[in-house]
């Protein structure tokens, strides 16, 4: 149970700022539209591979217990961590992680690609129980950024936890096993497990994952 609990990202909240307080009465960010035109084409190589811009911005945050870009202090949860990301590399989005989604799906970057980008940020769902009813219908409750996809097709992600700003795998062709054959984590634990999770409830990474959006 306690190795559940420290992996576990998003967790339940009273209420929920939808970004940076030092942000109210600011302009409204740059449009995900403009952004993506802007990165398009971009070839920054940060180790000697094509590499993302977002993926290089998240590694920078692992082992803080604070998220600040520029002076500017971010949420420490999980869209905090991707808002902080992507304003490194220069997208000043603001909003939780359903937000995000939506508006990847209207831009047209969201996929469902077993093997994602570095800079590609992951979307999941029922890491918790939000809404507290008891049942699995609570929708892009965590997210994360993708940093690197290792040959067996495992993708390590960055992303906020219990612990900190944390690493996190994932393996889409084995979504449903913890570890591999030679002992190797492919799955991460995404959700504690409680006396009242309804029957069929998934817990590993890969199970609770629902998509990628590539903003580079």
């Amino acid at each position: 149970m306690l190795l559940l609990l420290l992996v576990v990202g998003c967790v339940p909240a009273p209420w929920r700022m939808p970004g940076p307080l030092d942000r109210l009465g600011r302009g409204a960010p740059e449009p995900l539209s403009e952004f993506l035109a802007r990165k398009a084409g971009s070839t920054d190589d940060h180790s000697g591979r094509p590499r993302g811009d977002v993926a290089a911005a998240a590694e920078s945050f692992l082992g803080d217990s604070r998220i600040v870009v520029n002076g500017e202090t971010y949420r420490f949860d999980c869209s905090g961590l991707v808002e902080a990301s992507l304003a490194k590399a220069g997208c000043a989005w603001t909003g939780s992680s359903a937000m995000l989604y939506d508006a990847a799906k209207e831009a047209g970057v969201l996929h469902h690609r077993k093997r994602p980008n570095p800079g590609d940020i992951a979307f999941f769902d029922n890491t918790y129980d939000r809404d507290k009813n008891g049942a699995n219908d609570d929708a892009r409750t965590h997210s994360a950024v993708v940093t690197d996809v290792e040959p067996d097709g495992t993708v390590l992600m960055v992303h906020v936890a219990s612990t900190g700003v944390v690493h996190l795998r994932m393996n889409l062709l084995h979504p449903h096993d913890q570890v591999g054959d030679g002992g190797a984590v492919l799955n991460d634990y995404l959700r504690a497990r409680s006396k009242r999770d309804p029957l069929g409830t998934e817990y590993l990474a890969g199970e609770l994952w629902v998509g990628f959006a590539t903003f580079e």
